[in-house]
């Protein structure tokens, strides 16, 4: 049985009926023989709050006391990866890494006209009739125009079994719809096969069955004709459990260290594999600066092997692993236990992986740099709102557009990622200078083409496309295509 939480990483450590992993009954001795010399301070611990429960004027609770005396204890260390638990937030603590929430089962976005259905799961609210496209004005009575995303979503979230009433408009009709509440299973492994071969995986955690999940996905795509080009996209993964990230390790390399750790004596104890294959196409991972912790466990091990490629911005650098300790009265201790390196003993903690491939611009010229890479000729993008889709595939990524004075602009990064053209920054003059087989053309702010906006260069596609012969695009306000 494997335990994840997201946003860490745990090494299991014994098997028991829990979804928790355990540290070793071996160390427990140990630390409560260490109690017992010089004054058993334990036990003055104890004491104290025995005394200011019993004889403080204030009649303090002592359940407030332990909970203040324990959050002392883990500040001191200086570590934010070591936590504690009470059994409510570990509850959610699972959740959370499995991707369950209570809710109706809906990816959302705050819209100027309110919260913008961008993705409909399996559950109430695909059962409702709620669809894609669909925008929520209110929540019960309250409007939820302008407030923003978490106060939106707190309302529309709550216990199980419970009603909530939503008032949306789709096409400039007003209708209502009366949802109930239930835990949702968010897919942590998604994935799509692109044309030319080039498949697609995405995963958010590593959560207890996401190698399965990969492994099962990459026969089905195999099933499917040859696949010339694989894509790993573990951006904005937080981590999750060790022993997932080994096993998708072995989807690509036959055996060796997965990564060397260091324990609290400075003991290196390496992370091995074995019984592993070798893909007969190549492999790149996807990855940004919320790529973290078993995201950068894999990318790290995937490099040093070079059996695969990373493309995007530099990793978050969490390089630490921790164990979860059920405690006897009730919730957990979440303590950092090691620190690794990669199998060639790279750094990862507080510097992160560099990506073979650096991209900027966001996530649709990462996505985009990455397809093009593993095989994918042309693109052909329609932006409806958020939702994007890519060569007729639906995507996460999207990119924002700016419809002024009869012009409609996008991100300079985009539109040359769209047609394979390169972006030279000018930090001076604030400019962006493009070549692509058509030439190079630059965007100053002071020009007509294009506009600086929050630090990003927007170009009109209308004298883009003169430029470039391969652009094509339309745009009726609603709905923008883009191909080259």
């Amino acid at each position: 049985m494997k335990s994840i939480r997201k946003g860490k990483m745990w090494r299991r450590t014994a098997a028991a009926a829990l979804t928790l992993t355990l540290i070793l009954p071996a160390a427990l001795p140990a630390a409560a023989a260490a109690l017992t010399v010089g004054g058993n301070p334990a036990e003055r611990a104890k004491e104290v709050l025995e005394k200011l429960e019993s004889q403080h004027v204030s009649a303090p609770d002592a359940k407030k006391l332990s909970d203040v005396a324990i959050q002392a204890m883990i500040e001191s260390l200086g570590d934010p990866y070591t936590q504690y638990f009470t059994p409510e937030e570990l509850t959610e603590f699972e959740n959370a890494v499995a991707n369950r929430y209570v809710g109706i089962g809906v990816r959302v976005s705050q819209q100027p006209d309110g919260v913008y259905i961008a993705e409909v799961f399996d559950g109430p609210a695909r059962e409702a009739g709620i669809r894609v496209g669909d925008v929520i004005v209110k929540v019960g009575e309250q409007s939820v125009v302008g407030a923003p995303l978490g106060e939106a979503t707190s309302l529309i979230m709550g216990e199980p079994g419970t009603e909530v009433k939503l008032r949306l408009v789709r096409d400039g009709a007003e209708l209502e719809k009366t949802v109930k509440r239930q835990q949702i299973q968010v897919p942590v492994v998604t994935g799509k096969r692109f044309e030319g071969g080039v498949a697609y995986v995405r995963v958010t955690s590593f959560s207890s069955d996401a190698d399965e999940q990969v492994a099962a996905l990459l026969e089905y795509f195999k099933s499917q004709g040859e696949i010339k080009g694989l894509i790993v996209d573990l951006r904005d993964n937080p981590g999750g459990l060790l022993d997932t990230a080994k096993e998708m390790a072995r989807l690509f390399v036959k055996e060796g260290t997965l990564i060397h750790t260091k324990n609290r004596n400075g003991l290196d104890e390496p992370v091995t594999f074995s019984g592993g294959e070798v893909q007969p196409f190549p492999v790149y991972m996807m990855v940004n600066g919320s790529s973290a912790s078993a995201s950068e466990v894999l990318t790290g091990a995937l490099q040093d092997y070079k059996a695969a490629i990373a493309i995007g911005t530099k990793t978050y650098g969490k390089g630490s692993v921790q164990n979860v300790i059920p405690l006897d009265q009730g919730g957990a201790l979440k303590v950092t236990v090691e620190e690794y390196l990669t199998p060639h003993q790279r750094p990862v903690n507080r510097v992160g992986l560099e990506p073979d491939i650096a991209v900027e611009g966001g996530q649709v010229p990462e996505l985009l740099t990455a397809l093009r890479t593993a095989g994918v000729g042309s693109f052909s993008l329609e932006l409806r709102r958020i939702n994007l889709t890519v060569n007729g595939h639906a995507v996460e990524d999207s990119f924002r557009v700016l419809r002024e004075g009869g012009q409609t602009y996008v991100p300079a990064r985009v539109l040359a990622a769209v047609l394979g053209a390169k972006v030279a920054w000018d930090a001076v003059t604030s400019s962006a200078k493009l070549q692509s087989q058509d030439g190079s053309i630059v965007y100053a702010p002071s020009g007509t083409g294009s506009k600086l906006q929050d630090g990003v260069t927007y170009v009109s596609l209308s004298q883009a496309a003169e430029f470039f012969r391969s652009l094509t695009w339309s745009d009726d306000g609603q709905v923008l295509k883009l191909g080259g």
